[in-house]
């Protein structure tokens, strides 16, 4: 016998010898041991009948080719021997399947089999056939697997025809395929190598062509039929496609039901649900797969909900747990999902059923809830085995603390000790309270809830009790219109604020037996202060104080008023309150309590009936004013109701107005309200009901308003049924889809169409497919007319622009894409949106380890011809613009060299990137070395990286050459080294070479303050010579003298000068210091500080330098005295003012003469405003353009002693002198000439208009008029002085002024 071996022509490849060498082997050697034993034929015979329907199996191996050559017989599960072929130990599989969801069923295939070695026991060899191991997956992500099948399934056993089925198989999976057919064992074995999706699809290529079909009847639940199915048959045929199977689902049964998984009961639990039988064709391995497939989707879609109800509510806490970590551990063993509600009151189980559902609500599969009511009830039994029940009495009004926010208090009691504790419902009066826990833990649980029940101090009120009955009214009514009123005027507030740390609360539940009012604090004293005063407040709202008036609820927005302004008129008029129910309330009841009213006596019954009765009238007569209210009903079916009510009730809301008038309620009440209750004579509700209460024409207009836009939405329904279908190419469909379905979305959105894709060849086979080559999607749209045809012509037009598209391939070096890309994609998003077209650039992680590491500088521009064309255009302009201008560089700078780089706030290399036009990185070493290099990294043009290297060249050699010297010199020189205000200091490195900027200066030279030394720092060159400097000074200040002048003190000013000038002059000729005995006098002074004539002291003045300096100093400095001269200035009193009034510093300043006043005058300055005192046949007053001012005459004859001479004393020069006296002559004349003083008032707005820009306007009217004029600052008043025609023309411009300036608002 010989060894078959069947590879296809020029497909199969060989990787090396030696595996298949082996094979080779194994051949030869079970042929020759067969021939010498005849009992293998019968062994053969009984194993070929078993391969009928035997079935493929899989393993990864490496099958390599190799020269035969004879050898011993072999051991064919010897590891050691055959490593690659992996050992046995895959148990044979079960022949029958099991349907889930069902009865068990045979399935209609006969048991499989496998043939073994003849040598070898049938169970041997199946176990043999079966043989599996995991893939084996290499390092480029590749996998190789090894199938073996009866090779009495391969068509034309004994033939070449296994090559056919190889080759198709391949080209259809590009996966690469080797084979090899043994009569010794009967197996033919393919090895299977690609990626993962290659291989998988390859296998079930083979198993189509090789694999014995079978078909089995599978049990499903009827309500799994749809989900199975999915939209269009999508999920059946994504299984199909999947596994290689053919799974056909029989149609639903006419008349028969859906069924829908509901809320069950223990009862109907165990209940079998209609299972329906499917049809699955395919190989075993294939069947195996979908059938996987399909549990898993049952399993997701035939979930039901239980409600378990044979656990005691009581038990609850202890089942879930602290924080309900037991029931999370359920729910995630069993895969389901519980409800189970929060227990917390004693009487919950006694509650009726209808009132309080207490169940707890499972969802999941009948299998997992099942299991998840064993575990609950297996908890449950345990607990009511271990646990004990403590009972003990808590006054009521200490239970809330117990509870706790949400139950909080209680979680700690039991996460604590293990307990649970259970409080009566509110409106129970019972105070027990039950402990139920292990018994050990019963007593840390009972000291655990003192400690909360007495954390704060509670005191309450009983309103129902203070009150005495009256004839008429119920007490528990009137206690709770009391508890409402203290509310509604928040003076049960006010208690509170008057009171640290208390609250009270007051019962918000209707119907109670006693109305109580709860104080609650942490001190004593303050609970008991509190509760006096509301006991006091409770009292005084005695019985008599209150009435009730019925009203319908939708009115009383009419009772109130706008603002209120209705119950705030009764209140003023009848000193009644009136108190409305709050708007979601549907209580009819408005209730009328008496205040105190002036003129009104507390016990005086009689007027304070009076008042209430009056504002019930009131009331009555302003419900009435509203009696057109009125109710209707509507039926409108109930699938429209959300299109009356809309988006969060927008339609509705827009249709009943800003501030509505009506109410409208949709469908049947709610249990409880007022529309329950059906009166006689009215149609019964409906869930088609809408029922619209307000006044009658309100109320027909909201009518309308929902009838029309039922009609129209009946209307758009119509409109919108409109469909089309037709179809487009298959190629196209994921284009006009888009990523994530963003196309269609975006067509959805745009035109309000619906859209339907179905794959018309869905259902083919893929010999089909093949054959017709022309597979099609059929398009569905349906919605308006005139947008499903817009619609449609936008697809097409997307069908067209695909058929346009092509692929550009660019050879564009990886280096740039990060730069053609742009920030977050930003240019290559330009790009695709100008030319519509994609770009795609290559991801080194697609890329295999031994692909050619040049693809990864291929891009791809895909779309339309002309789109395509234009996009390869611009990145290849912009590709030579970055290889021109996105060069970089690297410098390795020193790390002390980089603040000098960057500067102050990084001042200096954003200078440098500025000017070269670059940007500049600053890379620093991982490595926690100081020392470590810093990488600079520049990128830019060509000449920009040129300019910013040398820039930053130039910086580290200058700092290179910088040093630092401490030089000693004494500190009694620091001061004249550093001179007046810096200005020698400044010189010196101004001489050696230095910056000019004091800011540059800076840090050069420090003088140590703490001892002699100055610390010099900077380039070696400056530093040396501001060295030089400062110690030929220091040598030179050591030889200095000293010597004086004396200089009269009233001399100073003239011989210091200006601004220092003249000292300043002096010193720097003569290289001396001149030091004045009194520096006030050196300096300018303020404003009026003048010299008078007893500053004669200190009159010395020294001089400090050489001696022959000094001697020249000093003539200097005498010759200053000699050129000063004095005069004397005289005019007559009465015009001091007029002269002198402005100060005399000006004269110094302008003219460096110093005016000395007569003792007593200096710094006087009465001011232009000063009173006028005139006699009243001298003052004209008058008003113009409503204007007032006032007139002086001055021209009359002097009064007593004005005619007395007023002299001055004037020092300077000869020439300055003259020059201020005939300054003073000119102003004594202007004196003179103006006898007449007027004084207007203007608004301060106008004087910006009167002063003008840079004051123009009021320079030029004084120019014209020949006048002086003063504005008062912040005051109306104007002061004009001078003649009096120019006065008149002064006053006549101002007016002018101010009247265009009114006609120009």
């Amino acid at each position: 016998m010989l060894a078959h071996t069947m590879l296809p022509e020029n497909t199969i490849e060989t990787s090396s010898s030696s595996a298949a060498a082996k094979m080779q082997m194994l051949h030869q050697a079970q042929d020759e041991s067969a021939a010498a034993s005849s009992a293998a034929a019968t062994a053969t015979a009984a194993a070929t009948a078993a391969l009928e329907d035997s079935e493929p199996d899989v393993e990864t191996v490496s099958i390599k080719q190799a020269t035969p050559r004879k050898v011993q017989s072999l051991d064919l599960d010897s590891i050691s021997m055959f490593p690659s072929l992996g050992s046995s130990s895959a148990a044979p599989r079960a022949a029958a399947t099991t349907a889930t969801w069902g009865a068990r069923t045979k399935s209609t295939a006969g048991k499989l089999g496998a043939v073994g070695d003849q040598r070898r026991t049938p169970a041997a060899a199946a176990a043999a056939a079966a043989a599996t191991a995991a893939p084996r997956v290499s390092g480029s992500g590749n996998i190789q697997e090894r199938m073996q099948i009866p090779s009495i399934q391969v068509p034309g056993f004994g033939k070449s025809t296994v090559g056919d089925h190889v080759k198709a198989a391949m080209a259809s999976s590009g996966a690469r395929i080797e084979s090899t057919t043994s009569q010794a064992t009967g197996l033919t074995t393919f090895l299977i190598s690609g990626k993962p999706e290659a291989v998988a699809k390859a296998r079930l290529a083979l198993r189509s062509s090789f694999a014995k079909k079978e078909t089995i009847k599978y049990l499903v639940p009827s309500s799994a039929r749809p989900h199975l199915l999915g939209s269009k048959g999508r999920t059946l045929n994504a299984i199909q496609t999947k596994t290689g199977v053919q799974i056909n689902i029989p149609r639903r049964k006419e008349g028969e039901t859906t069924f829908e998984p509901a809320t069950l009961n223990e009862d109907d639990l165990d209940a079998e649900e209609e299972m329906v039988p499917i049809d699955i064709e395919g190989d075993v391995e294939s069947i195996k797969a979908a059938k996987e497939e399909i549990e898993s989707i049952i399993s997701k879609a035939c979930r039901i909900t239980y409600r378990l109800t044979t656990v005691p509510a009581t038990y609850y806490p202890f089942i879930a747990g602290a924080r309900n970590v037991n029931i999370q551990a359920i729910q995630q063993e069993t895969n389901t999902r519980i409800n189970m509600p929060f227990h917390v009151s004693s009487q919950d189980d006694e509650d009726d059923e209808d009132a309080k559902d207490t169940a707890i609500v499972i969802q999941g599969d009948r299998k997992s809830i099942r299991k998840a009511i064993e575990r609950i009830e297996d908890h449950y039994r345990e607990i009511e085995r271990t646990t004990r029940v403590m009972t003990i009495n808590i006054p009521k009004r200490q239970h809330r603390f117990l509870v706790g926010t949400k139950g909080v208090h209680i979680n700690e009691i039991h996460a604590a000790t293990g307990c649970t504790i259970e409080i009566p419902p509110v409106d129970s009066t019972s105070d027990s309270i039950v402990v139920r826990g292990p018994e050990a833990e019963l007593i840390p649980a009972l000291t655990l809830i003192m400690e909360k029940a007495n954390s704060s101090q509670v005191e309450s009120v009983d309103v129902t009790v203070i009150h005495k009955p009256v004839a008429g009214k119920n007490k528990t009514e009137h206690a709770r219109h009391v508890t409402k009123y203290l509310s509604a005027r928040n003076k049960l507030r006010k208690i509170e604020q008057d009171h640290e740390g208390v609250q009270i609360s007051v019962p918000r539940t209707e119907g109670q037996t006693a109305v109580t009012i709860e104080i609650v604090a942490k001190s004593r004293s303050e609970v008991e202060a509190a509760r006096a005063k509301v006991q006091e407040a409770v009292k005084a709202m005695t019985p008599v104080l209150f009435d009730t008036v019925q009203v319908e609820p939708l009115l009383h927005r009419h009772i109130v008023g706008r603002k209120g302004q209705n119950i705030n008129r009764l209140r003023e008029t009848h000193g009644v309150e009136v108190i409305v129910p709050d708007s979601n309330s549907d209580s009819h009841e408005i209730i009328l309590v008496f205040e105190a009213q002036e003129g009104v006596d507390a016990s005086d019954v009689a007027k304070i009936r009076a008042a209430l009765e009056a504002a019930k009238q009131e009331v009555d007569k302003l419900a009435n004013d509203a009696t057109d209210f009125s109710t209707k009903i509507l039926s409108v079916p109930a699938r429209l109701h959300r299109n009356v009510i809309g988006t969060k009730g927008s339609t509705l809301n827009a249709i009943m107005g800003l501030e509505p008038t009506t109410s409208v309620r949709l469908g049947l009440p709610r249990a409880g309200s007022a529309d329950v209750t059906k009166k006689a004579g009215t149609p019964a509700l409906t869930e088609d009901s809408i029922v619209i209460k307000g006044p009658k024409d309100e109320v027909e207009r909201v009518a309308r308003e929902i009838l029309a836009l039922v009609e129209e939405t009946k209307h758009q329904q119509v409109m919108n049924s409109y469909t089309v279908t037709f179809d487009i190419p298959a190629t196209a469909s994921p284009h006009v889809i888009g990523k994530g379905g963003a196309n269609i979305n975006k067509l959805t959105e745009q035109f309000q169409v619906k859209f339907d894709l179905n794959d018309r060849a869905a259902g083919a086979d893929d010999k089909t497919k093949k054959k017709t080559g022309n597979e099609t999607m059929e398009v569905t749209i349906q919605g308006v007319k005139k947008n499903v045809e817009t619609a449609k012509e936008t697809i097409i037009k997307m069908v067209e622009q695909i058929a346009d598209a092509t692929v550009a391939k660019l050879n564009i070096p990886v280096a740039h894409h990060s730069a053609l890309i742009g920030a977050k994609g930003h240019y290559v998003r330009r790009l695709e949106e100008k030319y519509g077209v994609r770009i795609q650039f290559p991801k080194a992680a697609d890329l295999e380890d031994d692909e050619d590491q040049s693809k990864l500088n291929v891009v791809l521009v895909s779309g339309g011809k002309k789109g395509v064309q234009g996009a390869k255009e611009e990145l290849l302009e912009l590709l030579d613009y970055e290889k021109e201008n996105n060069n970089t560089l690297e410098l390795v700078v020193e790390p002390k060299m980089l603040p000098h780089i960057v500067g102050r706030s990084g001042a200096k290399i954003n200078e440098i990137q500025e000017s070269s036009q670059t940007r500049i990185d600053i890379r620093r070493s991982t490595d926690s070395d100081e020392k470590a290099e810093v990488r600079l990294v520049i990128n830019g043009s060509k000449a920009g990286l040129k300019q910013a290297q040398k820039a930053i060249q130039e910086i580290i050699e200058a700092q290179k050459s910088q040093v630092e010297e401490l030089v000693e010199i004494n500190n009694k020189h620091h001061k004249i080294l550093i001179g007046q205000g810096g200005s020698t200091l400044r010189e010196i490195i101004a001489k050696a070479g230095g910056p000019s900027e004091m800011s540059a200066q800076a840090g050069l030279v420090k003088f140590q303050s703490n001892n002699n030394a100055v610390l010099l720092k900077g380039d070696k060159t400056i530093v040396e010579k501001i060295k030089a400097e400062m110690l030929a000074m220091v040598a030179e200040q050591d030889s200095w003298t000293t010597i004086s002048i004396q200089i009269p003190a009233s001399q100073h000013r003239q011989v210091i000068g200006p601004q220092f000038s003249h000292v300043k002059e002096i010193e720097n000729r003569h290289n001396v210091r001149i030091q004045f005995p009194n520096n006030k006098n050196k300096k300018e002074g303020g404003k009026d500080a003048e010299v008078t004539s007893d500053n004669a002291a200190n009159e010395r003045v020294t001089i400090k330098g050489l001696r022959e300096n000094c001697e020249k100093a000093k003539i200097d400095l005498e010759a200053r005295i000699k050129s000063s001269a004095s005069r004397s200035f005289s005019i007559p009193k009465r015009y001091r003012q007029a002269v002198f009034g402005d100060g005399v510093w000006k004269y110094r300043n302008e003219f460096n003469v110093v005016v000395v006043l007569p003792r007593g005058e200096g710094g006087r300055n009465n001011g232009a405003n000063k009173r006028i005192d005139a006699d009243e046949d001298q003052v004209t007053h008058g008003l113009t353009d409503g204007l007032s001012w006032e007139l002086y005459d001055l021209s009359g004859p002097a009064e007593e002693g004005d005619e007395a001479q007023y002299t001055v004393q004037l020092q300077g020069t000869e020439t300055a002198c003259e020059a201020v006296e005939k300054r003073l002559q000119s102003l004594l004349e202007k004196a003179r000439a103006s006898t007449h003083v007027l004084k207007i008032r203007v608004p301060t707005t106008y004087h910006g208009l009167i002063i003008g820009s840079g004051g123009n306007n009021i320079k030029q009217i004084e120019a014209e008029s020949g006048t002086s004029t003063k504005i008062a600052r912040g005051e109306e008043l104007i002061t004009i002085t001078g003649p009096k025609e120019g006065v008149e023309k002064a006053k006549l411009a101002i007016l002018r002024v101010v009247n265009s300036s009114e006609k120009r608002a």
